[in-house]
This record gives structure tokens, C-alpha cells and sequence, in this order.
């Protein structure tokens, strides 16, 4: 494990910072490497937030920190001892925690036929216990700040289920449904919310939006007739991070241009 320095750089004008919509919260974000984790990253930098960012693959978020000028761990989310050192580490370098996105997660597409064990065993290993592991490690800092917020991002597979996601949907449901016990337990001053991405195009997704006629195909069956991009999920992190959804928890909020109501 290494961190990158607690060091957090102006990514706004000052004038700017003092009106950011994350001025002075502290937040940590998994996945912040590539993807959506990044996207988020970027656009709640520029909102003025102090960010402690971890992932995986070191080298990825060594480049995501350094460009923000974020506090950076690398982490296997599923890695309790290590996830427990990391987070407190984060909280230490950036003067605690207020805001958690969970944005690290894996898909392997496959017919349940042929899933092979391992393959079901990691995926919830990654995308149910890695946020179980990072909120558990967080929950103090959480607790001890005026008012916290808990975004988990899911997938509209958590919503109805699709050919080959046996284990990709069931451990999607199952965070959204861990979201929504969350936001019982730890209301009135955590507030946890659910993001379900339809496609987007991120490099988990590539090997459908390279392709002119699979991504068309994927457009074709949402109602604004384009894949996503990384930035509709930022927005949305965004808003469930912010008082604009001040009086929203325990909801689950597809951003998936149409596609889980048809």
C-alpha cells in the first residue's frame, strides 16, 4: 500500500472554492481510478471537496491523485484488515469523514451454466462486502460529523435482470437493498442513497460501445436513444452528496436514460 501525500491542491479559484457545493466536506471515494469513480472524483474536486481516493491499481490512482491533488491509497476493497488501516488513514490525512461514494465494483457477463464459482464468489466479494468493509471502517468518522452521506453505485441489473448477470445482478440488488437498510439505521444524520447506471461508457462496458452495432442496439432501447457517460453519474453522485437531496434517503436512482421503466 501507498498513499500519494495528504497534500490537498487548489483545483478551484478561491473566489470559486467559497461557492463550491463541496466546500469543506471530506469525502472518500473508491474506484476513483478509472470510470465512474474517476468521473466523480473530478467533478467533486472541482466542487471544492477534500478527497481521500482509493483503488486497486496503483499506478491509475497515483495519475487520478496527483492531477486533483487528492489524498491517494491503493486498496483492495475486500480486504478487511486493509480496508480498517486505509480508511483511517484517509480520515487522518484529509481531518476526517463526511461522505462516502462506493463506486468500485466488477462485472463478468456469463450464462449461469458456465459461472464459475469463483467468479460469483468475487463479485459479491467486490461489490457487496467491499462496501460493507469501507462503510464499516468509515462509520465512526461518519458519526462524528454534523452530517454524512453514503452513495453506493449499483446498476439498473439490480433493478430487472438481463442474459448472462446471474451474479453481477444479484450482488447489485443486494447493495441497493444494503443502501436502503442503511439509510434506517443511520438516519437522521447519515444519509445513504443508491445510483443504477444503464450502459455507460466506461472500459468495463467497451466491448459493447466499441462495437457500432451492439452500441446501437444498446441505444436503440432507452428512451433518450444514447449510451451514458461517466459525467450523468457524477451528476448524480453530486446530487445525493448535497443538500439538494437534503430530504432523499433510501432511495435507488436509475441513470440509464429510460431503460428499467419501459
Amino acid at each position: 500500500m501507498t498513499s500519494n501525500g495528504p497534500g490537498i491542491k487548489q483545483v478551484t479559484r478561491e473566489g470559486d472554492r467559497m461557492n463550491a457545493r463541496l466546500a469543506g466536506r471530506r469525502i472518500l471515494i473508491t474506484g476513483a481510478a478509472s470510470g465512474m469513480g474517476r468521473e466523480i472524483a473530478r467533478l467533486f474536486a472541482g466542487e471544492g471537496a477534500q478527497l481521500g481516493l482509493l483503488d486497486v491499481n496503483e499506478a491509475s490512482l497515483s495519475a487520478v491523485s496527483s492531477e486533483l491533488g487528492a489524498f491517494g491509497h491503493a486498496c483492495d476493497v475486500t480486504d478487511r484488515s486493509q480496508v480498517n488501516l486505509v480508511v483511517a488513514d484517509v480520515a487522518r490525512a484529509i481531518g476526517g469523514l463526511d461522505g462516502v461514494v462506493n463506486a468500485a465494483g466488477i462485472l463478468d457477463i456469463v450464462p449461469f451454466a458456465d459461472l464459475d464459482p469463483a467468479s460469483w464468489d468475487r463479485m459479491l466479494a467486490v461489490n457487496v462486502t467491499g462496501p460493507f468493509n469501507i462503510l464499516k471502517a468509515a462509520l465512526p468518522f461518519l458519526l462524528a460529523a454534523e452530517a454524512a452521506t453514503i452513495v453506493n453505485i449499483a446498476s439498473v441489473s439490480a433493478l430487472m435482470p438481463m442474459p448472462g448477470t446471474t451474479g453481477y445482478s444479484a450482488s447489485k440488488a443486494a447493495l441497493s437493498m444494503f443502501t436502503k437498510s442503511l439509510a434506517l439505521d443511520l438516519g437522521p444524520g447519515i444519509r445513504a442513497n443508491t445510483i443504477c447506471p444503464g450502459v455507460i461508457k466506461t472500459q468495463m462496458t467497451r466491448y459493447l460501445w466499441e462495437n457500432p452495432e451492439h452500441s446501437d442496439r444498446a441505444a436503440d432501447r432507452v428512451a433518450l436513444k444514447r449510451l451514458g457517460e461517466v459525467q450523468d453519474v457524477a451528476r448524480a453522485a453530486l446530487f445525493f452528496t448535497t443538500e439538494d437531496s437534503g430530504f432523499t434517503t433510501g432511495t435507488q436512482l436509475p441513470v440509464d436514460g429510460g431503460f428499467s421503466w419501459r
